[in-house]
Parts: structure tokens; sequence; C-alpha cells
């Protein structure tokens, strides 16, 4: 069984804070592990 979800502008922007927060995550490890390559190589 699924959960219908009321489809509101409230638990929309709620979703799209989720997904946005879960990009930005995303971001975040992907950059700082480009940063700590990038260090470890020049040292």
């Amino acid at each position: 069984m699924t959960a219908i979800r009321p489809d509101t502008a409230f638990v929309r922007s709620r979703r799209f804070i989720s997904a946005a927060g879960e990009f930005l995550a995303a971001v975040a490890i992907i950059g700082g592990g480009c940063i700590l390559t990038g260090l470890a190589s020049s040292l």
C-alpha cells in the first residue's frame, strides 16, 4: 500500500526544500572530495 500525500503548496515546498538540501549535500561532498584530492596531490 502506498500512502497518499496531500499535494498542497505546503507539502510541495517541503519536498522541494528537502530535494534542494540533498542536492547541496551532494555538492558539498563532491566538492570536499575534489578539494581534498587537490590538496593531497599538491603535497
